[in-house]
């Protein structure tokens, strides 16, 4: 093998490696949980210039970790019905208390590390 190809080849290889450890760092942006819904509450959220509302889950089989939805998605993926401004989930709004589900989180976590935080992007039920 002449030098030439010799270089080609290392940089065909090295190509390959770059593309398989960026897919690989890309798949592992989401991070996914199961478990029975064992609380919903509502919290405020607030950040530089902004306020916003969003629902808290926990699971059973996660306990010490919180999972943060949007409001409109919390209503969107039917586990909490629309309830206007109160600043309480109640009873009969929570209506995803007992469900099981899988949960794909960011998997960017805030929060310690014995009680982190995942924000929710999609909620799957899952046939109890």
């Amino acid at each position: 093998m002449t030098p030439k190809h010799r270089n080609k080849a290392l940089l065909g290889l090295g190509l390959v490696l770059v593309i398989a450890w960026t897919g690989a760092a890309f798949g592992q942006a989401t991070k996914s949980f199961s478990g029975k819904i064992t609380e919903i509450a509502k919290g405020t959220q607030l950040d530089v210039g902004k306020r916003g509302t969003f629902y808290m889950l926990r699971l059973e089989d996660h306990p010490n970790i919180e999972f943060h939805l949007a409001s409109e998605d919390a209503v969107r993926f039917g586990v909490v019905a629309a309830g206007g401004p109160a600043q309480v989930a109640t009873s009969k709004m929570s209506k995803g208390l007992g469900w099981k589900v899988k949960l794909t989180c960011d998997a960017h976590k805030t929060g310690s590390l014995k009680n982190p935080v995942y924000k929710v992007m999609s909620l799957v039920r899952l046939d109890d």
